[in-house]
Protein backbone atom coordinates (compact mmCIF):
# COMPACT_ATOMS: atom_id res chain seq x y z
CA UNK A 1 0.00 0.00 0.00
CA UNK A 2 1.55 3.28 -1.06
CA UNK A 3 1.41 6.59 0.79
CA UNK A 4 -1.03 7.93 -1.82
CA UNK A 5 -3.53 5.15 -0.97
CA UNK A 6 -3.86 6.25 2.66
CA UNK A 7 -7.06 8.18 3.48
CA UNK A 8 -5.29 11.33 4.67
CA UNK A 9 -2.47 11.26 2.12
CA UNK A 10 -3.73 14.46 0.46
CA UNK A 11 -2.41 16.81 3.17
CA UNK A 12 0.92 14.99 3.15
CA UNK A 13 1.20 15.16 -0.65
CA UNK A 14 0.35 18.86 -0.51
CA UNK A 15 2.84 19.54 2.28
CA UNK A 16 5.53 17.67 0.36
CA UNK A 17 4.90 19.81 -2.74
CA UNK A 18 4.88 23.04 -0.73
CA UNK A 19 8.04 22.19 1.17
CA UNK A 20 9.76 21.03 -2.01
CA UNK A 21 8.67 23.87 -4.27
CA UNK A 22 7.75 26.78 -1.98
CA UNK A 23 10.84 28.75 -2.95
CA UNK A 24 10.09 28.13 -6.63
CA UNK A 25 6.61 29.58 -6.13
CA UNK A 26 7.97 32.67 -4.36
CA UNK A 27 10.65 33.19 -7.02
CA UNK A 28 8.25 32.80 -9.95
CA UNK A 29 5.67 35.11 -8.39
CA UNK A 30 8.26 37.81 -7.64
CA UNK A 31 9.76 37.53 -11.11
CA UNK A 32 6.46 37.78 -12.95
CA UNK A 33 4.60 40.21 -10.69
CA UNK A 34 7.59 42.44 -10.00
CA UNK A 35 6.79 45.90 -8.71
CA UNK A 36 3.32 45.91 -10.26
CA UNK A 37 1.97 43.77 -7.43
CA UNK A 38 4.65 44.17 -4.78
CA UNK A 39 2.07 44.61 -2.02
CA UNK A 40 0.17 41.50 -3.13
CA UNK A 41 3.02 38.96 -3.40
CA UNK A 42 1.92 36.95 -0.36
CA UNK A 43 -1.68 36.88 -1.63
CA UNK A 44 -0.53 35.69 -5.05
CA UNK A 45 1.55 32.94 -3.46
CA UNK A 46 -1.53 31.88 -1.46
CA UNK A 47 -3.57 31.69 -4.68
CA UNK A 48 -0.90 29.46 -6.22
CA UNK A 49 -1.01 27.19 -3.16
CA UNK A 50 -4.81 27.11 -3.30
CA UNK A 51 -4.66 26.07 -6.95
CA UNK A 52 -2.13 23.38 -6.04
CA UNK A 53 -4.34 22.18 -3.14
CA UNK A 54 -7.32 21.84 -5.49
CA UNK A 55 -5.24 19.75 -7.87
CA UNK A 56 -3.93 17.49 -5.11
CA UNK A 57 -7.28 17.14 -3.34
CA UNK A 58 -8.94 16.17 -6.61
CA UNK A 59 -6.50 13.26 -6.52
CA UNK A 60 -5.04 14.32 -9.83
CA UNK A 61 -1.59 12.95 -10.44
CA UNK A 62 0.96 15.68 -11.08
CA UNK A 63 3.44 14.06 -13.43
CA UNK A 64 6.00 16.88 -13.39
CA UNK A 65 5.52 18.74 -10.10
CA UNK A 66 8.24 21.37 -10.63
CA UNK A 67 6.83 22.32 -14.04
CA UNK A 68 3.25 22.27 -12.76
CA UNK A 69 4.05 24.41 -9.71
CA UNK A 70 6.08 26.89 -11.79
CA UNK A 71 3.31 27.26 -14.39
CA UNK A 72 0.69 27.69 -11.66
CA UNK A 73 2.81 30.40 -10.05
CA UNK A 74 3.28 32.22 -13.34
CA UNK A 75 -0.42 31.92 -14.22
CA UNK A 76 -1.58 33.29 -10.87
CA UNK A 77 0.99 36.08 -10.94
CA UNK A 78 -0.16 37.17 -14.41
CA UNK A 79 -3.78 37.13 -13.23
CA UNK A 80 -2.88 39.15 -10.13
CA UNK A 81 -1.01 41.77 -12.15
CA UNK A 82 -4.03 42.09 -14.43
CA UNK A 83 -6.28 42.54 -11.37
CA UNK A 84 -3.97 45.22 -9.97
CA UNK A 85 -4.01 47.07 -13.29
CA UNK A 86 -7.81 46.86 -13.51
CA UNK A 87 -8.11 48.20 -9.96
CA UNK A 88 -5.78 51.09 -10.80
CA UNK A 89 -7.90 52.00 -13.84
CA UNK A 90 -11.23 51.87 -11.99
CA UNK A 91 -12.57 55.16 -10.65
CA UNK A 92 -12.68 55.57 -6.90
CA UNK A 93 -16.00 54.42 -5.39
CA UNK A 94 -16.87 57.92 -4.14
CA UNK A 95 -16.23 59.51 -7.54
CA UNK A 96 -19.02 61.63 -8.95
CA UNK A 97 -21.35 59.41 -11.00
CA UNK A 98 -21.92 62.24 -13.46
CA UNK A 99 -18.23 62.22 -14.46
CA UNK A 100 -17.94 60.37 -17.76
CA UNK A 101 -15.34 57.64 -18.11
CA UNK A 102 -12.49 58.70 -20.33
CA UNK A 103 -11.66 56.81 -23.50
CA UNK A 104 -8.29 55.05 -23.55
CA UNK A 105 -5.52 57.43 -24.50
CA UNK A 106 -5.21 57.56 -28.28
CA UNK A 107 -1.46 58.08 -28.15
CA UNK A 108 -1.03 54.98 -26.00
CA UNK A 109 -3.02 52.88 -28.47
CA UNK A 110 -0.94 54.16 -31.37
CA UNK A 111 2.29 53.43 -29.48
CA UNK A 112 1.09 49.89 -28.65
CA UNK A 113 0.19 49.28 -32.30
CA UNK A 114 3.61 50.55 -33.40
CA UNK A 115 5.28 48.22 -30.89
CA UNK A 116 3.27 45.25 -32.19
CA UNK A 117 4.16 46.13 -35.78
CA UNK A 118 7.84 46.47 -34.87
CA UNK A 119 7.75 43.11 -33.08
CA UNK A 120 6.15 41.43 -36.10
CA UNK A 121 8.68 43.02 -38.47
CA UNK A 122 11.68 41.95 -36.37
CA UNK A 123 10.28 38.42 -35.99
CA UNK A 124 9.73 38.22 -39.75
CA UNK A 125 13.39 39.19 -40.34
CA UNK A 126 14.72 36.37 -38.11
CA UNK A 127 15.77 33.05 -39.65
CA UNK A 128 12.75 30.68 -39.66
CA UNK A 129 13.93 28.33 -36.87
CA UNK A 130 14.92 31.24 -34.62
CA UNK A 131 11.59 32.93 -35.25
CA UNK A 132 9.69 29.74 -34.36
CA UNK A 133 11.76 29.27 -31.20
CA UNK A 134 11.24 32.90 -30.14
CA UNK A 135 7.49 32.78 -30.82
CA UNK A 136 7.19 29.61 -28.73
CA UNK A 137 9.28 31.18 -25.95
CA UNK A 138 7.18 34.35 -25.97
CA UNK A 139 4.07 32.16 -25.77
CA UNK A 140 5.41 30.70 -22.52
CA UNK A 141 6.85 27.40 -23.70
CA UNK A 142 9.87 26.02 -21.85
CA UNK A 143 13.05 24.93 -23.64
CA UNK A 144 12.05 21.29 -23.10
CA UNK A 145 8.64 21.90 -24.64
CA UNK A 146 10.13 23.74 -27.63
CA UNK A 147 12.63 20.93 -28.05
CA UNK A 148 9.89 18.30 -28.09
CA UNK A 149 7.52 20.35 -30.24
CA UNK A 150 10.03 20.84 -33.06
CA UNK A 151 12.11 17.69 -32.61
CA UNK A 152 15.29 19.63 -31.82
CA UNK A 153 18.02 18.74 -29.37
CA UNK A 154 17.95 20.55 -26.04
CA UNK A 155 21.09 22.52 -26.93
CA UNK A 156 19.69 23.60 -30.30
CA UNK A 157 16.38 24.72 -28.79
CA UNK A 158 18.16 26.63 -26.02
CA UNK A 159 20.55 28.32 -28.45
CA UNK A 160 17.81 29.25 -30.92
CA UNK A 161 15.79 30.82 -28.12
CA UNK A 162 18.75 32.68 -26.62
CA UNK A 163 20.10 33.96 -29.92
CA UNK A 164 16.64 34.73 -31.24
CA UNK A 165 15.75 36.76 -28.13
CA UNK A 166 19.05 38.65 -28.41
CA UNK A 167 18.32 39.39 -32.08
CA UNK A 168 14.78 40.43 -31.15
CA UNK A 169 16.00 42.87 -28.48
CA UNK A 170 18.59 44.33 -30.87
CA UNK A 171 16.02 44.68 -33.66
CA UNK A 172 13.48 46.34 -31.40
CA UNK A 173 16.09 48.75 -30.01
CA UNK A 174 17.11 49.72 -33.55
CA UNK A 175 13.46 50.56 -34.24
CA UNK A 176 13.25 52.70 -31.12
CA UNK A 177 11.19 50.20 -29.09
CA UNK A 178 12.53 49.44 -25.64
Amino acid sequence: MSDADLPDATPRRFEALVSGFGRLVAHAVRRVAGTAAANDLADIEQEVLLSLWKQVSAEQDIAHPASYVYRAAVREAVRAVARVRRRAEEPLPDADAATPRLEPDGERRVAEREQRDALRAVLAALPPDRARAVRAHLAGWSVDEVMQMYGWSYQRARNLIARGMADLRTGLRSRGVS
